[in-house]
């Protein structure tokens, strides 16, 4: 792609958050690419991707290697070569920056420092995912979980009580632990899968958070896992909690383990099952 040598396109002191495809090049706005041909220089997550996707689309552009490991590191020298009235843009590997990628504390900075943050929009794979699920709104972003321990067990809490959609991130190599643990904790929630979206092999699944728990599968490509918004009670609009505590109760009598009693009450309404869990022993 051919651009002006003038910087038509850009303005000076202002760093350009420039959304880059999830997948299907077609998706690359003209705008997005003449941004990049103009600024100074673009802060890329992994110069090697941006290389060769700028490369592609005939762009000769000046990389700074930008990423999780080396933002505060970088900070400084961004909010300099701002000050000195260079133009400069922010890409991550795939879709929007500061969302789930690099550039969230670059952004804030800027905005405490007075300097300027324009946004160049592009692709999305939440609000990709979001559309396809046909959930209404409102959802919220969650991202990556935490991997394990005290910070996941509190992200999944969290996740549970939240009552409406909620968009999750999740790598092929955690897939199956992730819906093992989601499934423990929201019980008969809906879930859409959205995978390798916009791509030849793309993947669309919506049904039951257990029955894509249970698929026997390796799983491939990136993942996004759109959770519908909690069921609510047959014939109400609340949970009644006294009628759940007596059906463990009731299971309990007839022999089960409190625990299992507690997973199986959780999976028939729908509800999270730490939270019945304090309710069976708040009573």
């Amino acid at each position: 792609m051919e651009t002006s040598t003038e910087h038509s396109a850009v303005d000076p002191g202002t760093l350009y958050l420039v959304g880059t495809p999830i997948g299907n090049l077609g998706d690359w706005s003209s705008r997005a690419q003449e941004v990049l041909g103009q600024v100074d220089a673009v802060l890329a997550e992994d110069t090697r991707v941006t290389g060769l996707l700028c490369h592609n689309a005939g762009l000769s552009v000046r990389l700074i290697s930008f990423h999780a490991h080396n933002t505060r590191q970088r900070m400084g020298e961004v909010v300099a070569r701002l000050r000195s009235g260079e133009s400069l843009a922010l890409v991550t590997d795939r879709g929007m920056p500061a969302i789930s990628d690099p550039g969230q504390e670059l952004v804030d900075t800027l905005w405490q420092e007075g300097l300027k943050v324009s946004v160049v929009p592009g692709p999305s794979a939440a609000t990709t995912a979001f559309a396809a699920s046909g959930f209404p709104a409102p959802f919220a972003f969650w991202g990556f979980l935490p991997r394990s321990g005290a910070d996941r067990r509190r992200a999944l809490h969290d996740l549970s009580a939240w009552p409406h959609a909620a968009v999750v991130y999740e790598s092929p190599h955690h897939m199956t632990a992730t819906l093992e643990d989601l499934s423990e904790e929201l019980g008969e929630r809906d879930v859409l899968l959205g995978r390798e979206m916009t791509k030849k092999f793309e993947e669309y699944w919506r049904g039951p958070l257990r029955a894509l728990a249970a698929e026997d599968r390796s799983w491939k490509g990136e993942c996004v896992l759109v959770l519908g918004p909690a069921k609510k009670m047959p014939g109400s609009g609340e949970v009644d909690w006294n009628q759940l505590v007596s059906r463990v109760d009731e299971l309990v009598s007839q022999g089960q383990h409190p625990n299992e009693a507690m997973r199986q009450t959780a999976r028939e309404y729908g509800v999270s099952r730490r939270e019945l869990y304090q309710r069976v022993h708040d009573t």
